[in-house]
């Protein structure tokens, strides 16, 4: 994979995408699978620590993380194999997202 071929990956995957940015199937999905996250992080930190509510929020949401990825995979910028290699980056963005709670998160 060249740098630029990275490049794209690592932009694809982390820079909030709308609908001047991603096809809107992509843009749907991406905001579903934060949503999802949101939604899951707020419960399960009522009941626990939140870095438990993270780790449970993100796996309560794997099914509307692979669709995102899924889709994403399907652009023509990025494969599957690059969207594997680059989905541990893309999670612990989320995590970290989650435990500070940013105001405008990058996923």
């Amino acid at each position: 994979m060249t740098t630029r071929t990275a490049l794209l990956i690592i932009l694809a995957l982390v820079v909030p995408l709308g609908p001047a940015q991603a096809d809107g199937e992509v843009a749907a999905l991406h905001s579903a699978w934060r949503g999802c996250l949101h939604r899951n992080f707020g419960l399960q930190s009522a009941l626990t620590g939140r870095t438990l509510a993270a780790d449970a929020a993100l796996r309560s949401c794997r099914e509307s993380e692979s669709a995102y990825l899924t889709a994403l995979a399907a652009s023509p910028l990025v494969d599957g194999e690059d969207v594997a290699r680059v989905r541990p980056a893309l999670l612990q963005r989320a995590r970290g997202w989650l435990l500070g709670r940013g105001a405008s998160p990058t996923l």
